[in-house]
């Protein structure tokens, strides 16, 4: 049998096995096994066979990941995860270290302890029959999924019969299925979905795999514009997870989906207090706080937003969902230099996070700053993002520099890309004059009714708004809503300011007052800020 030993690690490459060495050099030293997913396993020996060599993200991609294109992001987040299960350091790290710009190398060379040496054994070669065991299991995934199809009746046991552990199909449906889902691209998030559907025709009640599909649904609405039945879905699939018996993480895991299904939905305050039970739960679970912290930005509660996602960043300082979110908080909070520098290293960092490319060039277009804005989403649009807030800011931008006529195809794009989003779709409508005033009463009457079931997202309130501007043509009910969506916590007072969607608005005094009442909410909480915090650095 193989086997390397690295500083206090006894690693098995054949036998895809982690042990941390128990009181090393003890007479009684003893062996504890380390939970290494097999991605993780296999990006540690690459760098193991590249010890104290720096390795690029391109040659990590290209060796561990091989034929799937993937982001920085996604290294970045399984360099993170391989780090905790060795319980490695970042700020004083013995096994990894990320060399700044360049990529991570292995700080020691590993011995090779093995008991037998075969000759002309070589990497290559465990990375060959790495490769044929995992189609083998593959293959045995598959087959099993067939007969789960045609026989609802196979039984947990015929599943764990298959193999154990990282070699039980279920648990390689798993892993491949949150491999997917962790590449943050809306093609490999259905990807991701099928595996975990596959995993749960064989083992019904797999509680991780509950979870991992309910995440997936809920990512397709919310990020990748899918319809929100997707999300009542997820919701039906980790309330069945809540049910099963497990660890306070796994439940805590839980928490976290039922709370991004809530958030999907709209519904922020239920979304709010399953992330709280989430890190009641589990207090080390910054994905939860960093999304509730989106939420109480959402609700225009912005120190409290600043102060749970620096706890994020603190248990996870490489987190560049996070940075966003401060990013975000600063502009707000009238820090505009640090904010604009954050989102711009952002941009050229996140090439692909829709979140991200949404983001800078909306900071651009609140400033006034109208060419630099559209030429920044240009590259995004270049990039092959398709987010209906990406287009819909593109229109007004082109209505405002080149006239609205120009702009109708690009709210029409935005209304295509975003099914499950009714405020692209009305946008369309009233660019395009297609919205009569008896839909038009209709639609504001659901949106109160939408608000009254819990979806209370400020921008429901300005769809509203816009409603009765452009098609019921009642200033009066518009300045209403909009008053409505600052209760919620509405604070673009720069957007209201600027958009040619209100410029109808702009000769009355109520409108102007609406944004000095904003205004001075931010300046508040800018003061309040300071009193607690020292000025971010830019």
């Amino acid at each position: 049998m193989r086997q390397l030993e690295l500083l206090d690690l006894i690693v098995e490459p054949d036998e895809y096995k982690v042990y941390r060495i128990v009181n090393p050099g003890a007479v009684d030293s003893d062996k504890q096994e380390l939970d290494l997913p097999k991605l993780s396993f296999e990006l540690l020996i690459y760098l193991m066979e590249h010890a104290e060599k720096v390795c690029t993200v391109e040659q990590i991609s290209a060796a561990v990941w091989k034929n799937t294109i993937v982001s920085s992001e996604t290294i970045t987040q399984r360099i993170t995860l391989l780090r905790k299960a060795l319980d490695d350091d970042p700020k004083q790290p013995k096994y990894i270290e990320s060399v700044r710009g360049r990529g991570y190398r292995l700080l020691a060379k590993p011995i090779d302890k093995s008991v037998v040496k075969p000759t002309g054994f070589s990497s290559s070669t465990a990375v060959v029959l790495a490769v044929l065991t995992v189609f083998a299991l593959l293959s045995i995934a598959l087959v099993l999924y067939w007969m789960a199809g045609n026989d609802t009746a196979v039984s947990d046991t015929s599943a764990t019969n298959a193999g154990s552990h990282a070699s039980n199909p279920v648990e390689l449906l798993i892993e491949r299925g949150n491999y997917y889902f962790s590449t943050g691209q809306g093609d490999n998030t259905n990807r991701s979905i099928e595996l975990f559907n596959q995993a749960l025709k064989l083992e019904p009640n797999n509680q991780a795999a509950l979870i991992g599909l309910s995440v997936a649904l809920s990512k397709s609405v919310c990020r990748y514009n899918q319809p929100a039945e997707r999300a009542m879905e997820a919701k039906q699939y980790v309330m069945q997870a809540l049910a099963l018996e497990g660890s306070r993480t796994d439940k805590s895991k839980a928490q976290a989906a039922l709370a991004y299904a809530w958030d999907c939905l709209g519904n922020l305050d239920h979304a709010l207090e399953a992330y709280r039970v989430s890190i009641q739960l589990d207090p080390k679970n910054y994905a939860s706080m960093g999304s509730a912290a989106h939420l109480l930005e959402a609700k225009g509660q912005l120190i409290q937003a600043y102060e749970l996602t620096l706890k994020a960043k603190q248990l996870l300082p490489n987190n560049h969902m996070a940075d966003l979110q401060l990013s975000r908080i600063f502009e707000l909070l009238n820090f505009t230099s640090k904010a604009q520098l954050s989102y711009q290293q952002l941009f050229v960092l996140y090439p692909d996070n829709v979140f991200i490319n949404a983001a800078y060039p909306r900071f651009l277009y609140f400033q006034g700053r109208f060419t630099e804005a559209k030429k920044e989403i240009e590259k995004v649009l270049k990039r092959g993002i398709k987010r209906d807030e990406v287009f819909v800011y593109y229109a007004e931008l082109v209505w405002l520099l080149e006239g609205k006529e120009k702009s109708l195809p690009w709210f029409t794009t935005a209304a295509e890309v975003s099914s499950g989003n009714t405020y692209p779709n009305t946008l369309a409508q009233i660019a395009n004059n297609q919205l009569t005033t008896q839909e038009a009463i209709k639609r504001l009457s659901s949106i109160e009714e939408t608000v009254a079931s819990g979806d209370s997202w400020p921008i429901n309130y300005i769809e509203a708004s816009l409603i009765a501007l452009w098609a019921v043509k009642d200033e009066e009910a518009a300045l209403s809503y909009l008053q409505k969506a600052v209760h919620l916590g509405y604070l673009n007072s720069e957007y209201l300011a600027i958009s040619p969607l209100f410029a109808a608005l702009k000769q009355r005094p109520e409108f102007y007052q609406l944004i000095d009442d904003i205004n001075q909410r931010r300046e508040k909480m800018h003061q309040q800020f300071l009193t607690t915090y020292p000025p971010p650095e830019t």
